[in-house]
């Protein structure tokens, strides 16, 4: 299912958002969530807090609601995490909601046995199932960490320096080293399978509701399959509508060519994943006054990725508008946190931060409405993958090479009906 982006202005953004958070709240069972949340916190009374529905003090992300848990005899605060089902933003299926809780879940729980600064999850619930506990919603009951967002700023408030981001690198590098002493034998996203934390499909994409596919043995098939994902929503009609031939062919060519990406480790048949953070763009970041780390928040999507992807160049460290202006370069931050690692004498896990093509890869065409705006991602793709021609010349030779794809000739079929 496509994630269609609608451009709306701020006034109608704020109703519909709070139409759609007063509906939900509306299925909210606040007793039953106090009486869940003090069972399985020595007895003690509690109450819901409802924050703001939109603007400062409201905790809440395009893809989850959250309320807080208040005990009465001062005791740390937990947050009660509802996924925005009925979001006119997102929308997401049900069937997908369960499968994300679960994952979620089960990611938080593995979390705890590392030393990763992360929310302890005390329990989840699923309506559809009938396991909500009364609620009336699909949630995890969590801890509520403390610290602030980070989005890029110093302690006076201001932009950060580039020593107080070093900061933050250095306690994200410590993380990072962390993860590593974590290997899995498989790609995909963790859940429970019958109380037991497994590897299993992947939760979906930070773009788009994909459906859950895999676990996946090796990285190539791992990469594959996300373009093939793409691929079929091209086709269907439900992405890309407005240049589907040539987002087509980035695809095909992206599918065609994830053994680029794969692991010198899968040749050995020793191949090792780990686990990854997919929306990291800074806010998932939590610092104190003093920008050190205090927590790592929203581990909706995560996944078990190849090495070079976990612990490679990633949304958190890069130049947003080289991004999406299509220039494939390093960023300084990139630069700063591989030589965080290799200070610590890391030089191996630092040379995962030297190749950006596993960004480039999953960034790819993003969600732009129009081939104008696609195209220089188009051209960083395939750069990225080592082709030296423009677009105009590469489509013309990858027509040719492609001519035998049936979908694509019912793409360009059906693009000579509409012209």
């Amino acid at each position: 299912m496509f994630l269609e982006k609608k451009v709306l202005d701020d006034a109608t953004y704020i109703l519909q958002t709070a139409a759609e958070i007063e509906r939900l709240r509306s299925r909210i069972n606040d007793a039953a969530v106090c009486k869940h949340a003090s069972s399985l916190n020595g007895g003690r009374s509690c109450t819901i807090e409802y924050s703001s529905t939109i603007g400062p003090g409201a905790l809440m992300g395009s893809a989850n609601y959250h309320a807080r848990i208040r005990f009465h005899d001062g005791s740390p605060s937990w947050l009660l995490r509802v996924p925005r089902v009925a979001s006119f933003a997102v929308g997401l299926p049900s069937s997908l909601v369960e499968y994300l809780v679960l994952s979620e879940y089960a990611t938080l729980k593995f979390l705890e046995t590392t030393a990763v600064p992360a929310p302890r999850a005390f329990s989840y619930g699923i309506y559809g199932t009938g396991t909500d506990h009364g609620t009336g919603v699909s949630f995890i009951l969590m801890e509520e960490l403390r610290g602030t967002p980070w989005t890029g700023q110093g302690v006076s408030g201001g932009e950060a320096t580039e020593n107080e981001k070093a900061k933050v690198w250095s306690g994200l590098a410590d993380i990072l080293i962390e993860l590593e002493k974590h290997p899995f034998s498989k790609a995909g996203s963790l859940c429970l399978q019958s109380s037991e934390i497994e590897v299993s499909a992947v939760a979906s994409d930070r773009f788009l509701v994909l459906t859950p596919a895999g676990p996946f043995i090796t990285s190539t098939a791992y990469y594959a399959a996300f373009a093939e994902q793409y691929l079929e929503l091209i086709v269907d009609g439900q992405l890309y509508t407005e240049y589907p031939i040539n987002a087509y062919l980035v695809y095909r060519f992206l599918k065609d060519n994830a053994t680029q990406l794969s692991s010198q480790e899968e040749n050995r048949m020793t191949e090792r994943f780990y686990l990854k953070h997919v929306d990291d763009k800074g806010d998932h970041i939590l610092v104190d006054k003093q920008l050190n780390i205090t927590g790592i928040i929203d581990w909706q999507m995560a996944r078990i990725v190849p090495r070079h992807e976990a612990f490679g160049p990633s949304l958190v460290t890069a130049d947003m508008n080289a991004l999406c202006n299509g220039k494939f370069s390093l960023s300084p931050s990139d630069l700063v946190l591989a030589d965080m690692l290799r200070r610590r004498g890391l030089s191996d896990l630092a040379s995962n931060m030297t190749d950006e093509k596993v960004r480039r890869y999953f960034w790819g065409l993003a969600l732009e409405p129009e081939w104008t705006y696609a195209l220089p991602l188009a051209n960083a793709i395939l750069k990225a993958f080592g082709v030296m021609e423009g677009w105009s010349q590469w489509k013309e030779s990858a027509l040719k090479e492609y001519e035998t794809d049936e979908r694509l000739k019912r793409l360009i079929g059906r693009s000579s009906q509409m012209g």
